[in-house]
């Protein structure tokens, strides 16, 4: 299938204004899917081009049926709806469809939390194609009725496994009683699939049959991503990183916390002892401005460090990303494998550097088990006899030489630290490839 043959043919301009020329593996299997009017399950890496695989065919086939039988006038009651678990990934959702819908003359709003008075009242009161919203807005805009999903023809739950994860269940049964599916289409989007998830999916659209798509590297960090392991004390993991950020990093990447105050903590100590970094900060308690100035900023390149929660693991694309830093190992595998999925987008490469204490041993075990258990997952486990740490071993730091084969690695002096450094280790034992 060419990229154009069965979508709208208006998209060309599109295409140009994108430089697109050549589908990518997942969007020539879903889109020829979705154009046939099938629901999907989608299960495809990050960085792999999935929401054009659903956004491009959507666009055409709503196109088409305003062609014949004119725009949509209903008030408050759009044609599709896309479902998404964080306010960041709806933006981006709603700028591709923007930039897509641009050439088609379609209207697309947004609804995401700490949104105006003013956008909600545009929200109810305006006619138009397309909602990108969050799960708790959408809910609370049918319970107030300045939404109505009467019309809808097509629903998309984009980053299906972290909707369920991050506990939006029963927005979504609510939200799902209202679905005519008798006129609507389901697509579930996603890197990852458990078993509890797709059940769920099974039982709750019982009358409706999913075609399931995959891609042949689906659930994703893969052989083109490098991985070491740094053994630190919990104590040492700033100036850790600040060495690291001194002597080994190259290129933009993401420093991942597991919790808000770990990341102010570490930003403001990196703005302390590094003035000169160009640096970031990114977490839920931020106002809705903040968030946006700063992914804004480090889209741009005006930033080449963003030190972020969980809120960066989704929905932020960044060809140019080079590595990612975990400060901590996140609560769940899944959020390990998103995290990892923010690098090696678009067939590049990436490093995944990962701050390891010895209180990590489970995550540990649980990283290995989600590995092992995904078919199309192609990454080597981080083998847990390597993070036992004995209780009174000294404190270690970045060895002092990166492995021969480490990519693009600056090698460290090897020097004895000053106070705001840790002790070297006895042997070389910092970062650690798999």
């Amino acid at each position: 299938m060419s990229f154009m043959s069965e979508l709208h043919p208006h998209l060309s301009g599109y295409f140009n204004e994108a430089g697109l020329k050549t589908p990518t593996s997942i969007q020539r299997k879903v889109i020829p899917e979705i154009m046939n009017e099938k629901s999907v399950i989608v299960l495809a890496e990050t960085g792999s081009g999935k929401t054009l695989s659903y956004a491009l065919p959507i666009v055409s086939l709503i196109k088409k049926r305003e062609e014949t039988r004119g725009p949509n006038t209903v008030k408050g009651s759009p044609l599709v709806l896309v479902v998404a678990p964080t306010r960041e990934l709806a933006v981006q959702i709603h700028q591709v469809f923007k930039g897509i819908s641009h050439h088609l003359k379609l209207r697309i709003r947004d609804l995401t939390g700490g949104d105006t008075h003013a956008k909600m009242k545009s929200v109810a009161n305006s006619s138009y194609e397309i909602l990108v919203a969050t799960p708790s807005r959408i809910k609370s805009a049918i319970q107030k009725k300045e939404l109505s999903l009467s019309q809808l023809r097509y629903v998309v739950f984009d980053e299906a496994d972290q909707l369920f994860d991050m506990g939006f269940k029963k927005d979504l049964d609510f939200i799902s009683e209202y679905f005519d599916l008798s006129q609507t289409r389901l697509a579930f989007i996603t890197a990852t699939l458990p078993q509890e998830v797709e059940e769920y999916l099974i039982e709750k659209f019982a009358e409706t049959t999913f075609t399931k798509v995959a891609s042949e590297v689906s659930h994703a960090p893969q052989a083109r991503i490098d991985t070491y392991n740094v053994r630190v004390t919990p104590s040492e993991k700033n100036m850790v990183v600040k060495m690291f950020l001194e002597r080994e990093a190259q290129g933009r990447g993401i420093i991942f916390t597991n919790q808000k105050n770990q990341a102010e903590e570490l930003y403001q100590y990196l703005l302390e002892k590094m003035p000169k970094l160009k640096i970031k900060l990114l977490h839920g308690d931020l106002e809705k401005k903040e968030r946006e100035a700063s992914i804004k900023s480090f889209v741009e390149k005006k930033a080449q460090i963003l030190v972020a929660t969980d809120v960066a693991a989704r929905g932020i694309d960044i060809k140019d990303l080079v590595w990612v830093l975990n400060y901590g190992l996140p609560k769940t595998a899944i959020y390990y494998l998103h995290r990892c999925g923010r690098v090696a987008r678009g067939g590049n490469k990436g490093i995944v550097y990962n701050l390891v204490a010895s209180h990590d041993s489970k995550m540990i075990a649980q990283i290995n088990d989600a590995i092992k258990n995904q078919k199309h997952l192609n990454l080597d486990v981080i083998p847990e006899e390597k993070m036992k740490a004995k209780k009174q071993e000294q404190k270690k730091v970045v060895s002092k030489k990166m492995p021969k084969t480490a990519p693009a690695a600056r090698r460290g002096s090897g020097r004895r630290l000053a106070k705001e450094e840790v002790a070297r280790p006895k042997r070389n034992r910092g970062i650690r490839r798999r």
